[in-house]
């Protein structure tokens, strides 16, 4: 899954929450950062005044950028067409993710601390089928891959997703439908110990980590494998920067918790802006989580880079009055804006508020 007008250039204030204009993203001066945010099945729509439709819809919400899960064909159609309307599309794709490389290169797969590859065991879910971020060549194919998607007509940037290794940690109400209890870093979750990763760790630190009784305890090894996702991030996003494009990231929480849970060290990625997905039932927490996590990011990350909210919008949880509040803490903490999972859920009453309120820096 997965513009209205500009902005003023003057500050102004609704409803008690002062409201600053879009900035422009790596000095460039060609590309604004939108106010809101929504992600969307790209596959959902067809026809050209569907999207049409949609986009007026959004633009009138104040939800002017649009993170679209599809197929580089579906780019090279509604790129134009958003670009007409105002609406910055950016191209959302699965990174680390991806399955269709198992066959010719079995090898770039990651592999658990029970020497089980991805490809004939994959955890928690059929399709998650983890690459290994040590090899150059996945690298490469990232690197080329979304340099590819930046170049399409109307596409103002790029949208990585599952961009970190295999969960460690579920969230804690994901836990009973795979009859867990995750108290401890369970082998089977526990990636990547293919030969590669071990032999480069062994290079730089002089031992095996598998030499460990606990390889999970190891700090240097638990570091080695952060810089390996951090490098790939970083070349993505240093190609993405020299075509004048914006890359964001949908990451987890907070960078503590996503370098705990998933071996994400968001905090170090060198993107345009973050997208945490705060779906806190996941986390069995209240909606004011949302806006405490942005304040820990915050406080990490400093006041330079754009921090969106990302909310699960189901109608039911944020009524107008819990919205309006959400966006208000979100404001409070240092974020700039929102994020909705997805657009589909941005009903008319939620669009109203988002109307109202435009957090920017």
């Amino acid at each position: 899954m997965n513009r209205s007008h500009f902005l003023k250039s003057s500050l102004f204030t609704i409803a008690g929450i002062t409201l600053a204009p879009s900035f422009l993203i790596g000095g460039t001066g060609k590309s604004v950062m939108p106010g809101n945010w929504a992600w969307m099945d790209g596959s959902l729509q067809t026809r050209s005044d569907q999207w049409k439709k949609l986009f007026d819809k959004l633009l009138n919400g104040n939800v002017n950028g649009l993170l679209v899960n599809g197929s580089n064909e579906l780019y090279e159609k509604i790129g134009p067409l958003g670009q007409q309307a105002g609406m910055q599309i950016h191209a959302w794709r699965w990174t680390m993710n991806r399955g269709d490389h198992m066959k010719d290169h079995p090898e770039w797969y990651s592999v658990n601390r029970l020497g089980q590859s991805v490809i004939d065991k994959p955890p928690y879910v059929n399709y998650y089928r983890w690459m290994c971020p040590s090899h150059p060549e996945v690298k490469d194919l990232l690197i080329k891959d979304y340099s590819g998607l930046s170049e399409i007509t109307g596409i103002k940037g790029v949208h990585l997703d599952y961009v970190r290794y295999c969960d460690i940690f579920l969230p804690v109400a994901l836990l009973p439908k795979y009859h867990l209890v995750q108290d401890f870093e369970m082998p089977e979750f526990d990636y990547c110990y293919c030969p590669l990763c071990r032999s480069l760790f062994k290079e730089k630190s002089g031992y095996d980590p598998m030499d460990k009784a606990d390889p999970s305890t190891d700090l240097a090894w638990h570091h080695f494998r952060l810089d390996q996702l951090v490098n790939v991030v970083r070349g993505i996003a240093d190609a993405i920067h020299q075509k004048g494009s914006i890359i964001t990231g949908a990451v987890f929480p907070t960078p503590e918790m996503s370098r705990r849970m998933v071996r994400q060290d968001w905090a170090r990625f060198n993107l345009d802006a973050y997208l945490p997905m705060l779906y806190h039932d996941f986390y069995l927490k209240p909606t004011d989580w949302i806006g405490e996590c942005i304040a820990e990011a915050r406080k990490e990350m400093g006041n330079g880079t754009p921090i969106y909210a990302g909310v699960m919008m189901n109608p039911q949880t944020f009524n107008p009055e819990v919205l309006a509040k959400t966006i208000r803490q979100v404001k409070e903490a240092g974020g700039q804006g929102i994020s909705s999972f997805t657009a589909g859920g941005l009903g008319k009453e939620q669009l109203e508020v988002l109307k109202k309120y435009v957090s920017a820096l």
